[in-house]
């Protein structure tokens, strides 16, 4: 039975996508449903590049300030550039489509026998279309200068539209991708910039992780980040620096696990998914070894600073967000540096490989089995801990502490596990 399902999808997103140049856009991603890889096409059109949105002095404003009241008008206005009125914010259409392998599982059976929505599964579904355009966006953004950003329901202006084809019946219907309110400041209607300007001194806080390419929780929340900096909206921005150096940190102690020889079940049994943001720096402390003060002081800045202005309600400034990127980043370059050291490698060779790839400190032995275990096409992505090790110079499996990388007696802050 052919459960497959074609899929149309259509919506609109608050920013310019593409130059007035170049309106028009289109390339070939690879997204997921669930754990399953899927091809999509997309394709965006700039509705309205936003020329004059958001930009100079609004002529409304000077009236009423200025002109209201008889007064001169100031020298400064002569340097200062007017927007029109009229000018709209910027827009860009996107569609996309791609074949769903399995849609059977969108719907279910209530006690009546009659189908209901699957809020999960359409859950899913709605993250493979938006992820499908936020790798649209982001391919933009290495083939040219243009306008992009991460999406997520906030982005969309107003409900989506989608189109469900199932193969078996060849009988399409519709269904709603919903939009949802977007977060504090995120309303502004700023442009958007290049993610990948240097100009502001802005750039990805993260270091290419190996080959591995389902990252896309963590790529999302820095790319995130890095665009709600660009837009100025540094309570947006600092939490989604936390929540991407939060998972980042968990990327690597996958890694570890990994090496330790931890399989699917010991990892879950471990409880790694709960452990919270300083337990996890803990493991990652322990097994790379060295003097991790300045790299702990950096997680606790980045955790209290997005708690002051989640629980506290400290007001974001920019220089809060500088102070939490150049923490992020410190202590992700403490975490390179160790694993270029040789001997911290060789006990961690899958998780020098996530940071370093060919760079990491591996004999050519060890690099070939890593390289060789991720291009197996049943791994979705390093973080899911293989049954299967059976690689040659390897530690021994399940080498569970710190202690037994440092040898007995060793003084580490955190057991592993």
């Amino acid at each position: 039975m052919d459960l497959s399902a074609e899929v149309y999808a259509c919506c609109e997103i608050p920013w310019a996508a593409t130059t007035i140049e170049g309106n028009y856009y289109s390339v070939q991603v690879n997204t997921h449903f669930g754990d399953e890889h899927v091809a999509a096409i997309v394709a965006m059109t700039t509705m309205s590049p936003g020329t004059g949105f958001g930009e100079g002095i609004n002529p409304r404003a000077f009236e009423g300030t200025v002109m209201l009241f008889g007064d001169e008008k100031p020298e400064w206005t002569d340097r200062s550039e007017f927007s029109t009125p009229d000018a709209q914010l910027p827009r860009t259409s996107v569609s996309l489509t791609f074949t769903l392998p399995d849609w059977s599982q969108l719907y279910l059976p209530d006690k009546d026998g009659k189908p209901v929505a699957n809020d999960s599964v359409f859950e899913e579904f709605y993250d493979c279309i938006l992820f499908a355009i936020n790798q649209a966006l982001f391919s933009a953004v290495e083939d040219g200068p243009i306008f992009v950003g991460p999406i997520s329901h906030g982005d969309i202006i107003g409900d989506g539209l989608v189109r469900l084809n199932p193969a078996i019946s060849n009988e399409p219907f519709y269904v709603r991708l919903p939009a949802s309110s977007p977060l504090g400041s995120y309303s502004s209607q700023r442009e958007g910039y290049p993610a990948l300007s240097a100009d502001p001194g802005l750039e990805f806080s993260y270091y290419e992780l190996g080959s591995s390419v389902a990252v896309r929780r963590l790529f999302s929340w820095m790319r995130r980040s890095v665009l709600r900096a660009h837009r100025r909206e540094w309570a947006e921005a600092i939490v989604a620096q936390q929540a991407a150096l939060e998972d980042w940190m968990h990327y690597l102690v996958c890694g570890i696990a990994a090496d330790h020889g931890f399989t699917s079940a010991e990892f879950a049994s471990a409880g790694f998914e709960e452990k919270n943001a300083a337990e996890t720096f803990g493991i990652l402390s322990s097994h790379l070894g060295g003097n991790p003060t300045v790299a702990s002081n950096a997680q606790k800045t980045v955790w209290r600073n997005r708690n002051s202005v989640v629980h506290r309600g400290d007001r974001a400034t920019e220089a809060l967000f500088k102070e939490t990127y150049n923490a992020a980043l410190s202590l992700q370059d403490w975490s390179k540096e160790r694993l270029l050291i040789p001997e911290i490698a060789g006990r961690h060779p899958m998780t020098s490989w996530i940071l370093h790839h060919e760079d990491a400190p591996l004999s050519l032995q060890v690099k070939t089995a890593v390289a060789e275990l991720l291009e197996q096409d049943d791994l979705v992505s390093l973080p899911v801990v293989n049954d299967r090790r059976l690689l040659t110079g390897f530690p021994p499996r399940n080498i569970r502490r710190p202690s037994d990388c440092w040898g007995k007696g060793a003084k580490v802050p955190r057991p592993f596990g």
